[in-house]
């Protein structure tokens, strides 16, 4: 046997039989696996000489090899760490003394003799032949039992005073005490592998949802949950997990009689005629647990077949105080739950998250494994179970065994009655027991360990590393598999194989990868390979001599210099401002491209819905179908289009106004809130009042001495030209709104401790700038205009083409005598104002989008930056009509869908290429699509960052566009329905 992957599996395979067959013990499988690491010479000779040999030959071999083995080796050697590393506290308790040599040969040949008694006794039970001289002294051994120990051993006994414990009821037990262990280990260690689903490049809100459900089977033992939470409108939103659904109900009487009655930060059983238990669907469900914590209610379910063990954590967690634990876990999938329903989410974050929950599950656990225990040795002995929050117990009597669980918060000690220590069965028993605590707690050090190491690898971003167990199955991956990594080695992985158990290496990687793998791996060190120009290395894991797997690293070639300088940039003071600047710019447009790349692989829907309107123009303005004759002489500008400047205003249309009959009333304050809604004003006066109340109540027309007939002027050119095309979105209305809405941001803003970035002038330019960003606007989009060849886009460049014609057009109505509001600026101050004014409009490019969002993430510390925040306070305005409550939002989206219904119209007319987005949006579910897109990619993130700083100013915004987002899913799925 080869000393290659295949052989290592296949070693490990077997010996694993060979114990669960009970032909080796624990002893014998440790010492097997340490000599076959360190390449012990005589296991060596046997193994390659049974190269071609099958199991039960290689098997008949092992066994004779340990045979030959001295029996101090074996034997005594395992006795005397159990008991130097077990009873030093029983020493100390009862002051006895052991003569250890009495506890060797006869209990190590005792308990072989069981163990090949119980496996033969196997054998029999399903029916398999064994050899007719073991099974007549089987038969020979079961009538001497028969005879001297005639009580029934499934029957459990409680001793009495002045009895001894039965040795094949100690057996019975010490194999219970093991499968408790093996059952807690089992089930705590699970989550370790349930961060793998996030990892399949088709990961979905499906995906999440089901994670979801089975990390709370895994942690809680649970089938579905349920959670109420009440807002401040005395209404409930309940969500099923049994229907993954969210919905609306009042709060009545009998809801709030039983809420005054539950305990808070407490798990509780809910009664049969709960009233709020009578508000969830018929699950059929046996029980029910609840917590009842910050506002919320969170409800557990098992099904009405299974009851919840004694020990499940959801029983023993107000006694063991593991409330904290429960709580975190209730918030992460409620959290989870919604944010994934109304967002594209991170699989990284989340696996991060499960990593942190996972491991305070894991240190929590070992009080399951005490319960277990518990309930075990109580069914034999009479136990008293005592618990302190000290780290110490004093034991003074002499009459009972003290056994002490240690822990920073809860200690647990078990005063076993009867037993005595100086019997030899009762003192192996008292081993057992702390032999299977003392290693569930090194199980529980190795998952720490194990966290600690996954979680630095979910967070790198230019390793990535597979890990695998000593049976060659997976168990961590970093992160989704980058695709030129994925085509180099043609990498086959499909999370949906886990529970098959498929996911081994000879499975993921192909031939070539697998025999470098199994050529290494003997070597015992990091071995770097080179295959198609890219890096891997291989690990081989090895813990205490003994072989635990190994994992394999692909290194991607990334440009990180730029992310180290950028690390240094804050705190180095050597670097001139201009370089720093230059350096910080590279690296946004480094991490803008990953960004956007990685958005649109692990998103694909993103490229059909209007969020790709916002990534950069390069990748958006596409191959022509014609020439550029052709589109020249095609070219049809429509007559009410209008793209130059206007010579003079023309005021023939538009309602006279006099600012002088002005003034603030009660109304007025709607102004400065985010409900503001220009649709419910019906005449235009009424909208030109909002442009001068939101100077006035600045300070503005006070502070800069704005003429009011200048601004009388101002406010009407700007309508003109902001109407002037007829625009179903892009007109008047919009202008106002974003203007109001970046008005309603900078007051937030004043409440905060970021105020005092923004100072007034920029306050002023910053509402100027908002009330113009668009005017002009030709109701088509940048993309248009560069594929049409407009005289704008020849102007500009293909630059921020409407951008530059709206704050072109502005500046133009400022040099306007009759319309110049900044008369009195001295020419400094105006000449910061246009200079402020441009870098605020310009900050409207959808698709320099991604690079704004990057770089006030990537802001220092002590951030300071009026250019940069006002820049992106005017973007996140520019979506004002998004963040409504949705009733409003839905209005918005109907009137920006109609323009790019007309765009996509006529560049199919024109011979232009036209934009997938804009296709077929009279279709309900289409639309739906589309603004789905839009607002989790695009909105949402950019107002979770806006309200990050602004000091969570803005989780209503937020709160309304989950709402909104969840309004188009019922839209999307109802025509799907349809569909069909």
């Amino acid at each position: 046997m080869n000393q290659q992957l295949g052989s290592y599996v296949k070693f490990f395979h077997i010996i694993r039989e060979l114990g669960d067959s009970n032909q080796i013990d624990a002893k014998q499988k440790q010492i097997l696996k340490i000599n076959f690491t360190t390449k012990e010479k005589k296991l060596m000779n046997i193994l390659n000489d049974l190269n071609d040999e099958d199991e039960e030959e290689i098997k008949y071999s092992l066994l004779n090899y340990l045979n030959e083995l001295p029996k101090e080796k074996q034997e005594i050697q395992r006795q005397m760490k159990r008991t130097r590393s077990s009873i030093t506290d029983v020493d100390l308790i009862k002051g006895i003394h052991y003569d250890e040599l009495k506890y060797t040969d006869t209990v190590a040949e005792m308990e072989k003799a069981f163990k090949l008694i119980s496996h033969f006794h196997s054998k029999l039970k399903d029916g398999q032949t064994i050899d007719p001289k073991i099974n007549e002294t089987y038969d020979n051994i079961r009538s001497l039992f028969n005879q001297t120990s005639p009580l029934n051993i499934s029957s459990p006994i409680l001793l009495i005073r002045g009895q001894s414990l039965n040795t094949d009821i100690n057996y019975q037990i010490e194999s219970e005490l093991s499968e408790a262990y093996k059952q807690v280990k089992f089930q705590f260690a699970k989550y370790m592998k349930s961060h793998l689903l996030l990892m399949d490049e088709t990961v979905s809100y499906n995906t999440i949802f089901s994670l979801l459900k089975e990390l709370s089977k895994n942690l809680l033992n649970c089938d579905n949950f349920s959670f109420f939470m009440f807002n401040s409108n005395n209404e409930i939103e309940l969500y099923q997990s049994k229907t993954d659904s969210i919905e609306q109900i009042p709060i009545d009487k009998s809801i709030n009689d039983e809420l005054e009655t539950l305990p808070e930060n407490k798990i509780f059983r809910f009664s049969q005629n709960s009233s709020i238990c009578s508000k969830l669907i018929q699950i059929n469900h046996l029980t029910s647990y609840g917590l009842y914590a910050n506002n919320v209610v969170f409800i557990y379910h098992s099904k009405q077949n299974k009851q919840l063990e004694n020990q499940d954590i959801l029983k023993i967690a107000n006694e063991y105080q593991l409330i904290d634990e429960i709580k975190n876990l209730s918030k992460f999938l409620l959290q989870t739950i919604q944010n994934a329903k109304v967002q594209f989410f991170s699989p990284l974050s989340i696996a991060d998250m499960i990593l942190d929950l996972g491991i305070s599950f894991v240190r929590a656990s070992k009080f399951v494994l005490i319960e277990k225990m518990y309930n075990i040795l109580t069914q034999t002995y009479k136990i008293d179970k005592l618990q302190t929050d000290q780290q110490e117990i004093q034991v003074w009597d002499n009459e009972s065994v003290y056994i002490v669980f240690k822990d920073q918060t809860v200690t647990v000690c078990f005063r076993i009655y009867q037993m005595n220590l100086i019997r030899q069965c009762d003192q192996r028993l008292y081993s057992e027991i702390k032999h299977f605590y003392e290693k569930y707690l090194r199980f529980i050090r190795e998952c720490f360990d194990k966290s600690a190491f996954y979680k630095f690898f979910l967070r790198s971003n230019d390793s990535l590393i597979f890990e695998f167990d000593k049976s060659g199955h997976l168990l961590f991956l970093s992160r989704p598999i980058p695709q030129q990594i994925k085509t180099n080695f043609n990498i086959q992985f499909n999370s949906l194989m886990i529970h098959s158990n498929l996911l081994s290496y000879n499975k993921i990687f192909d031939q070539s990868v697998v025999s470098n793998i199994e050529n290494y791996l003997q070597d015992h060190k990091w071995k770097m390979m080179k295959d198609n120009d890219k890096q891997y290395e291989i690990f081989l894991k090895i813990e205490e001599k003994t072989y635990k797997g190994f994992a394999v690293i692909f290194t991607e070639s990334i440009k990180g210099w730029v992310k180290e300088q950028f690390k240094q940039l804050e705190s180095d003071k050597k670097i001139d401002s201009k370089i720093k600047a230059k350096i910080r710019k590279q690296l946004i447009q480094h991490e803008t491209i990953n960004f956007v790349n990685k958005l649109e692989e692990n998103n694909p829907e993103v490229k059909d819905s209007v969020a790709s309107l916002y990534m950069p123009l390069q990748q958006l303005i596409l191959k022509r179908s014609k020439s550029i004759r052709d589109i020249q002489n095609a070219q049809i500008v429509p007559r009410n289009r209008k793209t130059e400047m206007p010579q003079k205003s023309k005021f023939q249309s538009i309602q006279e106004l006099d600012l002088n009959e002005f003034s603030l009333n009660n109304q007025d304050d709607l102004i400065d809130t985010f409900d503001f809604n220009i649709m419910d004003l019906t005449s235009q006066i009424q909208k030109h009042r909002v442009v001068w109340a939101i100077l006035k109540k600045n300070g503005h027309l006070d502070d800069y001495q704005i003429p009011y007939e200048n601004l009388q002027s101002f406010i009407k050119e700007m309508e003109y030209n902001y109407n002037i095309n007829n625009n179903p979105y892009h007109n008047y209305d919009h202008g106002i709104t974003v203007m109001q809405t970046a008005h309603y941001f900078c007051m937030e803003l004043s409440q905060t401790s970021q105020t005092n970035i923004i100072d007034n002038f920029n306050r002023f330019i910053l509402m100027i700038s908002s009330f113009g960003h668009d005017v002009g606007h030709t109701g088509k989009t940048n993309v248009f205009e560069i594929n049409s060849l407009s005289d704008l886009a020849i102007r500009y460049h293909d630059k921020s083409v409407l951008e530059q014609h709206h704050a072109a057009l502005t500046i133009q109505v400022l040099k306007n005598t009759q319309s110049n509001i900044l008369v009195n600026l001295n020419q400094q101050q105006f000449r910061n104002f246009r200079k402020g004014l441009i870098s605020n409009i310009l900050s409207t490019d959808m698709s320099e989008h991604f690079t704004l969002l990057k770089d006030f993430e990537n802001r220092p510390k002590d951030f300071n930056d009026c250019k940069i925040l006002s820049g992106y306070i005017m973007h996140a305005s520019d979506f004002g009509g998004a963040g409504k409550k949705t009733n409003l939002s839905i209005l918005w989206s109907a009137r920006v869908n109609q323009e790019f219904s007309i765009q996509y119209k006529l560049e199919g007319e024109l011979g232009y290429p036209q934009q997938t987005y804009m296709k077929d949006l009279h279709i309900p579910h289409i639309m739906a699509k589309s603004e789905i897109g839009f607002l989790k990619v695009i909105v949402r993130p950019c107002y979770a960052l806006l309200s990050e700083f602004m000091e969570d100013k803005l989780k209503h915004c937020i709160s309304n566009i989950d709402d909104t987002i969840q309004y188009w899913e019922k839209i999307v799925k109802k025509g799907e329905e349809q569909s069909l």
